[in-house]
């Protein structure tokens, strides 16, 4: 069924791509080595290994090809060549498996295996760690976009609820990790970037790095008048990174990110003006210039202590603030967030005859109050009114972990254990009015979420992977909240279970890695959040569903530098990734409708990335992609589809080292380059009020530019 139906999508398109490029590329192999020496040619054979990839994602340093969990590994170099310009989205594109909305600067949504696709604004049940620093709140929202992108070295990203040591988090985790100013050179860059739409940015990088010191100071401010009406931007992000060795067993890490922004809200359209007129606003976002206005501070320091050749004892303190203001056409709405936190880690080497253990112990303790208010918007005109409600919140949670991993012979098995306990404490502090909730609380039972995986190489540098894993994803607020205002305590957290299998490895020397994991996860008590008005839910467990998919992903260096001519090649490569998803509702029913058998919506059936990069040795560079996504159900009955869409994107530069030190980088990009009108976010389930239209449709982007230039010093 998958052959077949990767076959025939969109007029085989990504079939006849597929073919193309590697006709092209194995006859341009077999040519290149003909004309190349005996020498020459064992020297390109030299250079086509690909560097070993080393994974932090389950908590210690391991080399991808051992590791028995299903993950991608995005390194630095990636990260630099896509350029991400607002967010780290377009990054997570190389990522099989997950699925990024973006509707708007200030509006995405990820999805991993189809977890969190019914959020509707937002990342949720998915978490996600920075530098060990959660960036997941209390109620299991992510706020990726609040990391700059010129900030991250690395991510890896694990897919399914596999990692005990990070909080089990529903539908997986993402792990990113900060600039080492360590590994660097001291000198410093800026990199301009401008592109349609009034697009512009600036980053300035310095590095600073001593014997025993080094630090990293990122500064960017970006601005885009956007693409539709009401829809501009303006931000400004501060970050820094120190690392101190005070001796030779221990090591100090400080991480400092500030992030302010204005974002306009264009919000959601329906499907006649999507179709005829996409670049205009929602009516009422646009008569009340609806817009998103925050401040964002994110903190850290940890402290990491080798105790002895066997025994490393890690220690970090954290602390995010948020303090946001909306205009909403129906209400003026307020936020201020503060979470501290601590996280412990105890690491523990043995070896019992041929058998290397390592042995993980720890926890995770943070307290976030929330404090939120709404007020008035006098006629939609934007102007704030009286205070329609005020409430705060505080969310305690604790999670302890433990893990062994184990390596003899050619396996690799892993055990870890999760136990979360968490708990909501909800204050209505504006009295008055037909109800007042007054003070409630509510504790969750313990959640246990065992995980066991377990690797074997049954080839050099090959690798066949099983795991079993359980996972969790607490409500959110709204979602705990009766339509009077009051707890509803019979609401539970979402819960599932995972298996996948997978095969992971290198062919031709190296030069070829590959990735394919076939998985099944069962989510019960499933949360639906029941819309009681434009900008209100209340939630409830109404059923279960069942996630079946195949990931698969390959990279593949051609060559890397043969010949020593002006014109040569310094490197050909190619990285693709291909999902299939079967997502249902095996039990779901809602206001007496039932949905069970139903696809899962906002979620497509398949989509593909492909991605192909050429440099040649005097720096200059072409680079293209194409992506193919299909179909995807846009509510729970069915009833309508997003179309599939196709994009392609080609840049092309030149990177050129200097004497003593500078560097320049020139870049061009064509995104959207045969101009495809798709949907980039739908609004699942997306409401009709009155005589209006559901508004299930941001537009994406049609075709636009972008330039960029490099100037640095090391």
């Amino acid at each position: 069924m998958i052959l077949d139906t990767l076959y025939t999508f969109s007029k085989r398109t990504a079939i006849l791509l597929w073919c193309f490029f590697f006709i092209i590329l194995l006859v341009g192999k077999n040519a290149i080595a003909k004309m190349q020496t005996p020498d020459t040619l064992n020297a390109s054979i030299r250079t086509q290994l690909l560097d070993e990839v080393v994974v932090t994602a389950f908590n210690r340093n391991q080399s991808l090809l051992e590791t028995p969990g299903s993950l991608t590994h995005i390194d630095s170099r990636l990260i630099s060549r896509v350029q991400p310009a607002f967010n780290l989205l377009p990054v997570l594109e190389y990522v099989p498996g997950v699925f990024a909305h973006n509707g708007a600067n200030n509006t995405n949504r990820i999805t991993i295996r189809g977890i969190g696709a019914r959020v509707p604004y937002a990342t949720g049940k998915i978490r996600a760690y920075f530098n060990n620093i959660p960036i997941t709140n209390g109620s299991g929202e992510t706020f990726l976009q609040d990391i700059d992108p010129a900030l991250i070295q690395s991510m890896d990203v694990i897919k399914g609820p596999a990692s005990s040591v990070y909080g089990a988090g529903l539908g997986g985790t993402i792990v990113l990790k900060a600039r080492e100013p360590q590994i660097r050179k001291s000198g410093f860059s800026n990199h301009f970037k401008m592109g349609s739409f009034g697009f512009l940015r600036n980053t300035a990088v310095m590095n600073l790095a001593q014997e025993s010191a080094a630090t990293s100071i990122v500064y960017s401010r970006t601005q885009s008048e956007g693409y539709r009406e009401n829809n501009q931007l303006h931000r400004n992000a501060f970050s820094m990174v120190s690392q101190l060795d005070a001796n030779e067993n221990t090591s100090i890490t400080s991480l400092l990110s500030y992030v302010s922004l204005k974002s306009h809200i264009p919000s959601s359209i329906d499907s006649l003006t999507f179709e005829n007129s996409p670049q205009l606003a929602a009516r009422n976002w646009l008569k009340t210039k609806g817009y998103e206005e925050s401040k964002r501070l994110l903190a850290g320091l940890s402290f990491s202590k080798r105790m002895s050749k066997t025994f490393t004892m890690d220690l970090s303190g954290f602390t995010i603030w948020h303090d946001e203001k909306e205009m909403r056409p129906f209400d003026v709405f307020y936020q201020q967030r503060l979470s501290i936190g601590s996280r412990l880690k105890l690491h523990k080497k043995l070896k019992l005859g041929e058998a290397q253990i390592d042995l993980f112990a720890g926890g995770e303790v943070a307290l976030e109050n929330y404090q939120y208010s709404n007020y008035e918007n006098l006629e939609g005109e934007g102007f704030q009114g009286e205070i329609i409600s005020s409430h705060q919140q505080n969310i305690p949670s604790t999670n302890i972990f433990t893990q062994a991993d184990v390596k003899i012979d050619r396996w690799n098995l892993s055990a870890g254990i999760n136990l979360n306990h968490s708990s909501l404490s909800y204050h209505d502090l504006l009295k008055g009015g037909n109800f007042h909730a007054g003070r409630q609380t509510n504790t969750y039972a313990p959640i246990v979420s065992p995980r066991l995986s377990a690797g074997y190489s049954f080839l050099p540098s090959h690798l066949a992977y099983f795991t079993v894993s359980h996972g969790f994803s607490p409500p959110s607020l709204t979602e705990t909240l009766t339509s009077e205002g009051a707890i509803n305590p019979e609401i539970k957290p979402e819960k599932s279970w995972n298996q996948e299998v997978g095969f992971r490895g290198r062919l031709f020397t190296g030069a070829l890695f590959y990735d394919l994991v076939l998985y099944q996860m069962k989510v019960q008590d499933l949360l639906v959040a029941e819309r009681i008005g434009e900008d209100a839910w209340v939630g409830k467990n109404a059923g279960e569903s069942v996630h079946r998919g195949l990931e698969a992903e390959g990279q593949w260096t051609v060559f890397q530098q043969f010949s020593s001519g002006i014109w040569a090649w310094r490197e050909l490569s190619i990285r693709a990734n291909y999902t299939y998803n079967h997502f249902i509702f095996t039990d779901f029913v809602d206001l007496d409708a039932d949905f069970s058998g139903n696809k899962i919506p906002g979620i497509p059936d398949q989509f593909l990335y492909l991605a192909i990069y050429n440099e040649l040795t005097m720096g200059l560079f072409v680079q293209a992609g194409y992506r193919y996504v299909g179909p995807m159900p846009m509510n729970d009955a069915n009833s309508r589809f997003s179309q599939a869409y196709q994009l392609v994107e080609l840049g092309l530069g030149i990177k050129r080292n200097f004497a003593r030190g500078w560097h320049i980088d020139l870049s061009v990009r064509v995104n959207n380059l045969f101009n495809a009108r798709y949907a980039s976010m739908i609004l699942v389930n997306a409401p009709a009020f009155g005589q209006a239209s559901p508004r299930y449709y941001y537009p994406g982007l049609p075709m636009n530019y972008e330039a960029g230039l490099t100037i640095g010093f090391r």
